[in-house]
């Protein structure tokens, strides 16, 4: 009932204002059902976490904004994606990579951001 209703509103609220629509929860587990049912109906859902909760697994992490960065990266194989897979295989990036990653990172959230509802 309460979820359904609230995905429901959401969705309208974005129809009438056709503006973004931020949503929150006090749990993580009612986020997700939220984020599920909103995305439902054809929204685009973007699912902020914390960076301590990124490696949670989740019924809605392929809407999770770290996995959508990295979705973004590999498919267009861009220079992001060889930082990640750097970053990945040795731990940690020289300050100058790690520069240009944080760059490229908060650019690729941003265009996710923008393209949500």
């Amino acid at each position: 009932g309460k979820t359904v209703t609230s995905a429901t509103i959401v969705y309208h609220l974005v129809q009438q204002s056709q503006s973004q629509v931020l949503v929150c929860a006090p749990s993580n587990v009612a986020v997700d059902q939220l984020c599920s049912k909103i995305h439902s109906t054809s929204l685009k859902v973007v699912r902020l976490v914390a960076k301590s909760r990124e490696t949670v697994a989740s019924s809605v992490e392929f809407l999770s904004l770290h996995r959508l960065v990295r979705q973004l990266a590999q498919q267009s194989k861009s220079e992001l994606y060889k930082l990640l897979l750097l970053k990945e295989a040795h731990g940690e990036l020289s300050a100058k990579d790690e520069r240009r990653f944080r760059t490229l990172r908060r650019s690729a959230e941003r265009a996710i951001l923008q393209n949500a509802d």
